[in-house]
Parts: C-alpha cells; structure tokens; sequence
C-alpha cells in the first residue's frame, strides 16, 4: 500500500507536470514570502525576546508581587478554559475541502495524514504560551531562573492545552464540564487574590505540575490521530473559513452570525412567552428576556467586576479609572445584540415600525443599565472619583458606534506606505468606537 509521503510527493510532481512555468512561479513566490516573514517578523521576535531576557531585576516594581503572581496564575487558569472551549469550535485538527473528500476517504493511515497540522499546531502553540510566560515574568522583574521558569510553565500549559483539547475531539465530548471548572477555579483564584494577602509563589513547585503532564498528554494525543473520524475532523470547517473571511475582510459580523447561529442550534429550544405591552414596551421586554437568555455574558459582566480591584492593588491610582472605562466597554458590549440585530436589518425596522432613533433609545436602555450598575459595583475601586462618571457614558456610546456603523466600503483611495498600500477610509472605519475610548481615557488621565 502506497504511503501519505508517496501520495504528496506525487500531487507536486503532477503538479509540475501540468504547469511548471506557474507551479514554479508560485512556488518560488511561497519561499520568498515565506523567508521574507521569517527574516522580517523572526527578527521583531528575537529582538523583543532578547529585551525581555535582559530586562534586570531592579527598577520599578509591581506594588504587590505575590498579589500579582496569583492573578496571572488565575489569568492562566480562566484563559485555558475559555480556549478550550474556542479550540473545540474550531476542531482543533480541522479537515476541510479537497483533504476531506479525497483523502480522508482512503484507507491511507489517517496518523499520517494529520500528524503534520497537529505537530504544527502544537508548536505553534508551544512558542506562543513560551512567550507569554516570558513576557510575563519580565513584567514582574524575576531573575533569569525566574524567567526560564515562567517561560516553561508557559510553553507547557499551551502544549497541554492543545493535547487535551484534541483528546476531547477524539472522544467527542464538548469540554464544557472542564472548561466550566478551569473558569471558576480561575475566577476564585484571582478573587482571593484580588481582596486577600496571598503567599509568594515558589515557582519549582507549579513547574512539576503543568510541565511533565503536557508530555504525556502530547504523546497520547499523537497516538489517539488514527482513531479520529470524519464528523469530528469536519465539524470546525465552516467555522474556520468564517473566521479567514472576516480577518481578510476586517467584519467580524461574519463569524459573530455563524456563532450565533451554532449557539441557538445548540441550545435547541427556548420557553416562548407573549411579550407584555406594545411596540416600545415590547421591545424593551424583549431585550430583557435576551439577557437572562444569554448566560454567559452575564457570566462574563459579573467577572469582570475583579479588574478594577485588581488593578487597584497593582498599578497606579492614576491608571485605575481607564482600566475600568476598558473592562466596563467589554462587560457591556454583548448586551447590546438587540440593538445591533436593528442596525443591521433594515427591513426589520420597517416591519417594527416607528422612528430610526425611537428604536435606537429603547434597545440602549438595557447596555445604558447594566454600564450604570457595573459602573456602581466598581467605583470603589475608582473611589468614586468624577472620572468614573465617564465610564457608562464611554461603554455605552461604545457599543452604540459599533452597533450602528455601516457596511465596510472597500472602494475608497488607497495610498502607498512603506508598510504597502492602506486605504485611509478603512482605517477611519476600522476605529470607530476605539477612537472614542481613547478621546475618553485621555480626558480621565487630565480629569
């Protein structure tokens, strides 16, 4: 029987036989790029990594180092399992288009066919949980054995995370059960963190835990390749090419509606109830039942509650304010899906009846209350300075900009730079929302 090497090797033969003046072109143009982004972005890489190896040990510190290890431990734990459930949207060893039908039909060794997307992915991953860890312990000014340390905990919590995640996929389960838990117990962590007096952290006592497992769970990973199926190697496809289009795109409502869209089919069902009152009233009902509905940014509003606190204990006094003006624009962004849902359709608007801006002010009576009610809840932090009166007024018209920003407009002039040719016209689209929370924070730093 022949082999994947043999099959490969024979599709760029005949490829080459077909067409040698454009399979050599393009493949000539693939390596320039190729050694083009290694020498360009390998560079940027190793002169930052270099800086963060010779960062010293002395100078300004962070006001609380055990206050701050805990929160990135508990930043480390809630980041592993939001990924694992992202990583299983996407598969994470996906099959899709040609590979699907032609290959994965054979009998060739299916090992063979995907053990170089999941060897490639868990090095990517690797590098970039490496690099974090890095970064991490430059930012708390550790020593060299510090850094190796944190850069291997990093490294090997990432590895980990895409073994287990491909584990998951292999058994066909969806993960929630262990990303419920890494949340919460990432959640607590920072919050005992954030409102109590943690120890040091000895960092050889975590390096047992999070870097020999990620070895066995890698190897066991690699193994359990040949027993995965069609269905869990095609399940992210769709997902995948959403999100290429909208990154080449720059319109995240293109992956946003084929999430939601997986989102309600998952949940299958929902109670229907009449909605009390008329037009206005109804509306208002609506986007209120939206809220209990969506669970998890509820979830996400009352985590986010730590940041302030959290910030507080680590920065300076001065800083706080913008903070909160960041974390409050997040917290509050899902709230405003009815109001998006309005913007974007505009023969739903004409069906609802009534003005373009009545319908505008009804669906921002629940992002205007939930940004008062955070705003409230971590104004503590802020204590109660006159800058935190900016923070729902920015989260809201945050979330108004975006909600009611136009279709992009591709057709403007283009201007050639050194970094290629940019449109000015979609970068002014691009920034619409963020400009105003930078006008915002700037006038908190002078308030």
């Amino acid at each position: 029987m022949t082999t994947v090497r043999a099959i490969r090797a024979e599709l760029r033969a005949a490829r080459l036989r077909s067409r040698p003046v454009q399979a050599r072109r393009a493949r000539n143009d693939k390596i320039y790029m190729v050694m083009l982004g290694i020498l360009i972005y390998g560079g940027i890489l190793v002169q930052a990594v270099r800086r963060m190896i010779a960062a010293p040990p002395v100078g300004p510190v962070l006001t609380n180092l055990p206050v701050a290890q805990w929160l990135f431990i508990g930043c480390a734990v809630l980041g592993l399992g939001l990924l694992i459930r992202a990583l299983l949207v996407f598969g994470p060893v996906v099959a899709g288009g040609p590979f699907q039908f032609w290959l994965l039909s054979t009998p060739l060794n299916r090992r063979s066919l995907l053990s170089r997307r999941f060897w490639w992915m868990a090095v990517i991953a690797t590098l970039i949980g490496g690099l974090l860890g890095l970064a991490s312990s430059a930012l708390l000014r550790a020593d060299m054995a510090g850094k190796l340390l944190s850069t291997s905990i990093g490294a090997g919590m990432a590895a980990g995370l895409v073994a287990v995640c491909v584990l998951l996929q292999q058994s066909g389960r969806d993960g929630g059960r262990l990303s419920t838990v890494l949340t919460v117990t990432g959640v607590l962590t920072a919050g005992s963190a954030v409102f109590a007096t943690p120890p040091v952290v000895e960092l050889p006592v975590v390096v047992a835990a999070v870097v020999i497992p990620p070895i066995f769970a890698v190897i066991r990973a690699y193994q359990a390749l040949d027993t995965l199926d069609r269905a869990a190697l095609t399940g992210g496809a769709d997902m995948l090419t959403a999100t290429r289009v909208a990154v080449s795109w720059f319109d995240p409502g293109l992956f946003t509606g084929i999430a939601a869209s997986r989102k309600w089919r998952r949940i299958g069902r929902v109670t229907s109830r009449p909605l009390p009152g008329t037009r206005y009233a109804a509306m208002l009902f609506a986007d209120i039942r939206r809220v209990f509905r969506n669970r998890a940014a509820c979830y996400v509003w009352a985590g986010l509650l730590l940041t302030p606190y959290a910030a507080d204990r680590l920065i300076p006094a001065a800083f706080v304010p913008t903070v909160q003006l960041v974390m409050c624009t997040i917290a509050v962004a899902p709230f405003a899906s009815g109001l998006r849902t309005i913007c974007r359709s505009a023969s739903l608007r004409r069906n609802l009846g009534g003005s373009d801006a009545g319908l505008h002010l009804i669906h921002l009576v629940v992002p205007s209350a939930m940004a008062v009610a955070w705003t409230l809840l971590t104004s503590p932090a802020t204590g109660f300075a006159l800058a935190s009166v900016i923070v729902p007024i920015g989260a809201v018209g945050f979330a108004y900009r975006r909600a009611t920003q136009p279709s992009f407009d591709y057709s403007g002039a283009a201007v050639d730079t050194p970094f290629g040719m940019l449109q000015p016209d979609l970068l002014r689209q691009l920034f619409r929302g963020p400009l105003l929370l930078l006008l915002l924070a700037a006038v908190q730093l002078y308030a």
